[in-house]
């Protein structure tokens, strides 16, 4: 049973029922619910920088108008990153749930299957989501799916991602600005994977951060600098923190495959 959520963002719920009113009037009967996972439900939720990832249940399989009505939407609400299954589909397994629409940065994708239908999410629907409209989902997932999830977007995805970023920066000097976004976003991604696959339960990207400091203590400086710019938009971070970030996630996904393995 979905847990209790003490607190969300009041802005992250604002934006939630506003996004949810604005589609019952393009598409009246075709969200049936509408659940908050992400930052605005563990304790991370930025207003003006921070997605709002929701999971939504549609009424009925989305025809032509639906479709249109819900790249309106999300045309007006960029930040709304949302992935829709069919109602009572997250009653289950993530297998059982069909290949919705989804929507990422204000553009909505059909004709194939989300990132987000993927164990992790059905775990933060059991564990942490809020939801705004319907009632709650009963989702099944096991820990052993969580954790080979994890550990495959690491070897998978992060792994090439962090080759490639290490050749891009490799000839630029330690002061070189670097951009912010992609800096924060690799210093803390694999670690937050890192955490779930040893322990089985998800934190948010400034919890990981915080962990890692922990764990790699000489890389805390940079790490600290690089966790301050999360939560400034203004903030300069340079190749040196883009090398430390790339560190990070390369011991993060190496600690990962240890303790997958153990």
């Amino acid at each position: 049973m979905t847990s209790a959520i003490v607190s969300v963002h009041p802005q992250a719920r604002q934006l939630a029922g506003s996004f949810a009113g604005q589609l019952a009037e393009a598409a009246p009967g075709l969200l049936v619910g509408l659940h908050l996972v992400g930052s605005a439900v563990l304790d991370d939720y930025l207003p003006g920088r921070s997605d709002l990832d929701v999971v939504g249940e549609l009424a009925r399989g989305p025809d032509e108008a639906d479709l249109a009505a819900l790249a309106a939407v999300h045309g007006d609400n960029a930040a709304v990153e949302g992935t829709y299954v069919l109602a009572g589909e997250l009653d289950g397994p993530v297998a059982g749930a069909s290949s919705g629409p989804s929507a990422q940065e204000g553009k909505l994708v059909t004709g194939e299957r989300s990132f987000q239908l993927n164990p992790v999410t059905w775990q933060q629907l059991r564990d942490h989501a809020e939801t705004v409209l319907g009632r709650p989902p009963r989702p099944v997932v096991e820990a052993t799916e969580v954790a080979a999830f994890c550990q495959g977007n690491l070897v998978e995805y992060w792994v090439p991602l962090l080759d490639h970023a290490e050749t891009v920066i490799s000839t630029r000097s330690g002061e070189e600005p670097a951009p912010a976004d992609t800096v924060v976003w690799i210093a803390l991604g694999p670690p937050r994977l890192w955490h779930t696959v040893r322990t089985g339960r998800i934190v948010s990207k400034t919890a990981a951060g915080r962990l890692a400091a922990d764990a790699w203590p000489d890389l805390a400086a940079p790490l600290a600098e690089i966790l301050a710019a999360r939560h400034d938009p203004d903030a300069v971070l340079t190749t040196r923190h883009a090398r430390a970030a790339i560190a990070i996630a390369r011991r993060a996904a190496t600690a990962a495959a240890a303790a997958a393995a153990s």
